[in-house]
Parts: structure tokens; sequence; C-alpha cells
């Protein structure tokens, strides 16, 4: 008797297989998986409470010492008092942007920069306000570059710097225009020829008027002309490298720069 061969279907051993080994993989999340997990969070805990202790507790990282500079006209214990940062603050607790706010609300101060320097140091670096002239109205006050008017402080030199007479300092506060434009003025004679700036004692203003000018030496009037400034200032320039000129300044009442052909020179009586 002829015995019967039997056939599977190659694709039903497959299924079976398949489906045999998705009954043996292992279970998600595996406990090596797990356990990794908690190794990783107990180290990164331990990190976290290490550089917290660092930052808020170590004795390494607490200020011990404030560096301020570039400070000309302002005591240092002044600039201290007013960071209001006391020795032995952790360092990494001191907001350093609130504190150069804080010493910005000082009038003579036009920028500040503060930032921390491991372990122990905070560094303060301010940019003052520099005085280009002078006001005298009962009391001496600076101007700056921007027209701010504050009371000089002693360590102030004005010595070299031109007066500005002509409107008193409450005028000025309401209306700064005539101000603006004397330092307007300054700011071109420096452009167009620095050494004049030594030759000026007062820059007088008003109202109704362009800025005019008064020499050391001799007192003598400088008028300008407002739309041709430069070319007067030139003038100017090129007048004052003539020696003999130079000479006769005390005898000098006026010289008149606004007209655009000639330079009127008038002399005193």
């Amino acid at each position: 008797m002829e015995k019967k061969q039997s056939y599977q279907n190659p694709y039903h051993r497959q299924y079976r297989m398949v489906n045999r080994d998705k009954k043996e993989k292992p279970p998600f999340p595996s406990p090596q998986f797990l356990l990794a997990v908690f190794v990783l969070a107990i180290i990164g805990i331990g990190f976290y409470k290490f550089a917290d202790y660092m930052i808020t507790k170590s004795p390494m990282f607490r200020l011990r010492q404030i560096r301020v500079s570039n400070n000309h006209y302002l005591p240092e214990a002044q600039i201290l008092r007013s960071s209001g940062v006391a020795p032995g603050t952790p360092l990494f607790r001191i907001p350093v942007d609130s504190v150069a706010m804080r010493l910005l609300q000082n009038p003579y101060l036009e920028g500040v920069s503060v930032s921390r320097s491991l372990p122990s140091t905070l560094l303060i670096s301010v940019q003052e306000r520099v005085p280009v002239a002078y006001l005298i109205d009962r009391r001496v006050y600076m101007v700056d570059h921007s027209g701010k008017i504050l009371i000089k402080k002693p360590a102030m030199q004005l010595k070299n710097l031109p007066l500005i007479t002509g409107l008193s300092v409450k005028e000025l506060l309401k209306n700064r225009t005539p101000l603006l434009d004397a330092l307007d003025l300054l700011k071109k004679i420096n452009e167009v020829d620095h050494t004049l700036l030594t030759l000026i004692s007062e820059v007088h203003i008003d109202h109704n008027s362009n800025p005019c000018l008064f020499l050391v030496r001799g007192g003598a009037r400088v008028e300008f002309k407002k739309n041709t400034i430069y070319k007067n200032i030139y003038l100017l320039s090129e007048l004052f490298k003539n020696a003999a000129l130079l000479n006769q300044l005390e005898q000098i009442k006026k010289i008149d720069l606004k007209f655009s052909d000639r330079v009127v020179i008038s002399k005193k009586s």
C-alpha cells in the first residue's frame, strides 16, 4: 500500500514561527532599563544638590570683593553704596542687571556694566558723564555732550572748558534748544580745529540769536552765521594761524564771520 505524502504550507510554518518569536520577546520596559533610569535620576539629583550647594552655600562662591573701574569723578565708596550689594552674598544670587539699573539712577552715570568674576568678585565698570562746558548760576554746573546739566563735582576740572552764559539754569531746563545749539557749535569747532577750543573762554546764548564766542585773550566777541557754520569755523582757524593777528588779540573787540565775502574785525576804541 502506497504511503500518502503529507504536505504543509510553508506560509503557515512561517506564521507560526513569527508568532512564537513574538511570544518570546521580553517585556518593555525591562528591569535593566528601569534600573538605568533610576541610577541616572539619582546621579542627576545628586549633581543638582551639589551645584545648588556650591552656588548658594559654599563659602568659595560668596562675594568677597567688588572692583569698581573707570570712575574719575564719583568716589568708589558712593558707587559701592549705590550698588546695594553686601559682602558675603552668594555670587550667583546677585542680580547683575538689577544692580546695573540701580546704579544708573545716579544722574552722573551714563552707562554701567556689572559682571561676575569667579570665584568671589563682582566687577562694576562705569561710564561717567564728562563735562564739555560749564554754567555759573549761583552755583557751578557741568554740562555734558547731551546737554545734561548737573552740579559740578569737586573732582571735575573745568579750567580748560568754555563757560556758557546768557541764560539761567531754570530757563535752560524749560527750553534746552539754545544750550544744544551752543554744544553743537563747540562740537563742530572740535571737528574742524580742536586747538581753537583752547582760545575760547565763553559761549554766549539767548533765545533770539545764534551762539557767539568770547576769546580768552582780550575777550573779543566772535559772531557766526548759522547756515555756514563750518566755513566760518575754518576761516577763524585760518585767521589764528596768523601770528601777527594773535599778537593783537588784546586790541580786537569783535570778529564778524557772518558775511560770505569778507571777515570784519573791529578794534577797541
